[in-house]
């Protein structure tokens, strides 16, 4: 894979979303990696798609399956099982003078037409389904909502996600906290000073995220405040306020 010397354009950008989900074979994954050390213009894109991976399958709600759906599954299972023991050991390998390759343009394909809305669809479905089967053993489990928090730093993005009165922030592309500072979170009612939580945090160097669970339990009409506050927290804000998000 050779880089073009124009980084406003590659045509290996068009891998960028097959492989952050590491739907390229192995040799390919390899190579965009490496390309990716000496193409700007690919290394920009990996980065927008990263923030829609990181993001959306936190946004997707979960949702309560039916109860007959793990029976219905598993017998599916077991029909199958039972045919390929009927069948004998050789039913599922693949003929020796067959050769299965798929190549890198076939293991993008379907990924190439699309930019980030299309991957987010297509992430949201996946998260959509992970909810399904996180909740397979038929509890009844209140929804998931997300909300969109604004955050004072350019690029960075915040999501609360909210699930009967407990409370999740998932943040991405968030600065450290400052030297000798920390992130603290605070809880601020209607006509009330903020409120200090327990919960402090920074983020990871290398892409700026986290995900933080509070502890303390909220309601609809409170916000979540986030500021960077000395080592150990404090009893009243005094650094910035980075994140503010609004329970509606």
């Amino acid at each position: 894979m050779t880089p073009r010397a124009d980084h406003s354009e590659c045509e290996h950008a068009i891998d960028a979303g097959a492989y952050l989900l590491r739907a390229l074979p192995d040799a390919d994954h390899a190579g965009f990696s490496t390309h990716l050390r000496t193409c700007r213009a690919c290394r920009h894109e990996v980065e927008q798609l990263q923030i829609v991976v990181d993001t959306l399958p936190i946004a997707a709600p979960q949702l309560v399956p039916p109860t007959e759906l793990k029976d219905r599954i598993m017998r599916v299972v077991s029909a199958e099982a039972q045919l390929l023991r009927a069948a004998g050991p050789e039913a599922d390998r693949v003929p020796a003078q067959v050769k299965p390759r798929r190549s890198r343009w076939a293991a993008g394909l379907w990924l190439r037409p699309i930019a980030a809305g299309g991957l987010a669809s297509v992430l949201i479905a996946l998260g959509v389904a992970g909810g399904v089967f996180m909740s397979s053993d038929g509890t009844s489990t209140p929804p998931t909502r997300s909300l969109a928090a604004d955050v004072t730093a350019a690029g960075s993005q915040a999501i609360v996600s909210l699930q009967d009165g407990r409370a999740a922030l998932h943040v991405t592309n968030l600065p450290s906290a400052p030297a000798g500072k920390v992130y603290q979170v605070w809880i601020q009612r209607p006509g009330a000073d903020p409120e200090p939580t327990r919960t402090l945090f920074n983020v990871r160097k290398s892409d700026g995220s986290a995900v933080v669970r509070i502890e303390e339990r909220v309601r609809k009409g409170e916000r979540i405040l986030v500021t960077d506050e000395p080592d150990g927290g404090s009893l009243t804000p005094t650094g910035q306020t980075v994140i503010d998000a609004s329970l509606t």
